[in-house]
């Protein structure tokens, strides 16, 4: 129970008693991780198949445009699903193989990375479901494609405030952080999940020649399936014992969207869509892609009406790729599910016993929130934004089935706005490629090119495996996170048609078909 307390003058005195989850409170009053509700930022995963020439409709989440003289006439992707999580305060350092029958999991193989910087957090988790691509003609392909997106992240959170949040106050004295005032400065959390549903375009705007232009468009429709955020514009706290925690000028905006709108009488997938909808929103993607094809001539074959270029062959030396992904918000709306406000209080607020307040709805939070500090600006509303990024890709033939891939991306959202984040990455990916086997191995500056890492994609016929980070995956060294993914899909493949040969002759060099 959270006890009033005698307080200087000047300070703000809390006379009600609000039982109140102790760590969701003071993430809230100090600005570091809040959990609001209960979903998972978006961590770019996939990337042993972002460039892939069999890649299918997930081409169109990295560049719409490779949708274009895609190899397949038609793709079914069936089901897939990723699943992201890194970190910068937290590494995990086992003693052995965690598949061991003698292993057992302990607090302690978690470290802290304790080096004075900002610690930032992500998990990412997304369902891909059914979806597919459709050639049309020799120029253009369709897709229509689905996922479920969950992003949860926190960045720029002191290391006091991620050692406190960890240990609780009554192991302050032991941290070295008991009595002294502690800053927490421009912090932010962001949560976001949502159903989206988009539709692609792409079209070849070069004939087959060796300067070759094809460009792609993905508009979506999202379906706001909750969120929420907290921004810390500046707040200094002290702990003063460990039942004991006071919070100075606190100066912080959040919002949120209750969970209970899932536990409502007759609520189904009706409602979700309906007008009692959460939220809903628009994006598109942007793609446009470049190939220098010097022996173009070759990838070609002697139709009844001339000749065409060969849709079974890659015909790049060099392929380059710029595409402007997740342009676009959500806004939820709900009155009765979604709460906004920014917090008011201009004098010292303390509390008392912290470590023993017990938890209730998050629909307290709020009139909690105004009996301690006061809240203004209070409304029904909030926009989350998209993770807005710019990709660059490269892509290069050593020979008919040897492969170097390079991608650079780049999120777009200014620090201080609402909605979950792309991270900085830059990745090389050597691959064989042949049409019904694949193997990727790429090597990655992850988590804003903090982080060194392996990965390797396996595609066999319809199914697809990979990591963007084995060491995290399988426990083989220190880890400051985790990565998986599969899919599983159907393919009818493009070939040549009304192919003229004269009798016994054989396919001239470059003719032969992809493998």
């Amino acid at each position: 129970m959270l006890e009033p307390s005698r307080l200087a003058p000047g300070q703000q005195r809390c006379s009600n008693y609000f039982p109140i989850p102790m760590k969701k409170l003071v993430t809230l009053l100090v600005g570091g991780l809040l959990a609001l509700a209960s979903h998972p930022a978006s961590a770019q995963g996939w990337v042993g198949l972002t460039h892939s020439n069999y890649a299918g409709t997930n081409a169109a989440y990295v560049n719409p445009s490779a949708l274009a003289d895609a190899r397949q006439s038609f793709y079914l992707q069936v089901v897939a699903a990723d699943l992201n999580f890194d970190n910068t305060y937290l590494q995990l350092a086992l003693p052995g193989a965690p598949w061991s029958r003698e292993f057992e999991f302990k607090k302690e193989y978690l470290r802290e990375q304790l080096d004075g910087q900002p610690k930032v957090a992500r998990l990412a988790a997304e369902l891909r479901l059914p979806s597919f691509l459709l050639t049309l003609g020799p120029r253009s392909a369709l897709a229509f494609t689905s996922r479920a997106r969950a992003l949860v992240q926190a960045d720029n959170v002191s290391e006091d405030m991620a050692r406190l949040l960890r240990f609780g106050l009554s192991d302050a004295s032991r941290l070295g952080l008991a009595g002294k005032v502690l800053t927490d400065n421009r912090s932010n959390a962001n949560l976001s999940s949502y159903q989206e549903f988009a539709l692609s375009y792409a079209r070849i705007l070069t004939p087959n020649t060796t300067h070759f232009f094809k460009a792609g468009l993905s508009l979506k429709y999202l379906i706001g399936l909750g969120g929420g955020y907290v921004r810390n514009a500046g707040v200094s706290y002290q702990v003063l014992d460990p039942q004991t925690l006071e919070i100075r000028t606190p100066s912080l905006d959040y919002a949120y969207t209750d969970n209970q709108y899932y536990k409502q009488s007759g609520f189904g997938v009706g409602t979700l869509l309906g007008r009692e909808r959460l939220g809903q929103g628009f994006g598109a993607d942007l793609g446009l892609t470049y190939e220098w094809r010097p022996d173009y001539e070759r990838f070609s074959y002697q139709a009844k009406d001339g000749p065409r270029p060969d849709p079974t062959a890659n015909k790049y030396r060099l392929r380059l790729g710029l595409a402007l992904t997740d342009l676009g918000s959500i806004r939820y709306n709900n009155a009765r599910y979604v709460s906004q406000a920014t917090l008011s209080a201009s004098s010292t607020v303390k509390l008392q016993q912290v470590d023993t307040i017990t938890f209730n709805p998050l629909t307290h939070l709020t009139s909690t929130a105004q009996q301690l500090v006061g809240l203004q600006d209070q409304s029904r509303a909030f926009t989350s934004y998209l993770p807005a990024a710019v990709r660059l890709t490269a892509d290069y033939r050593l020979n008919s089935y040897f492969y170097a891939g390079l991608l650079w991306q780049q999120g777009l959202l200014p620090a201080r706005t609402v909605g979950a984040r792309t991270l900085g990455l830059l990745a090389l990916t050597p691959r064989v490629e042949f049409r019904r086997a694949e193997l990727a191995l790429p090597v990655l500056l992850a988590n804003n090119y903090r982080n060194l890492q392996i990965g390797a994609m396996l595609r066999l016929g319809p199914l697809v495996l990979g990591s963007d980070n084995l060491a995290g995956l399988f426990g083989l060294t220190t880890a400051t996170g985790a990565d998986a993914y599969f899919g599983l899909a159907l393919a009818l493949y493009r070939h040549r048609r009304d192919e003229v040969r004269p009798a016994g002759s054989k396919a001239r060099k470059g003719e032969a078909k992809a493998p």
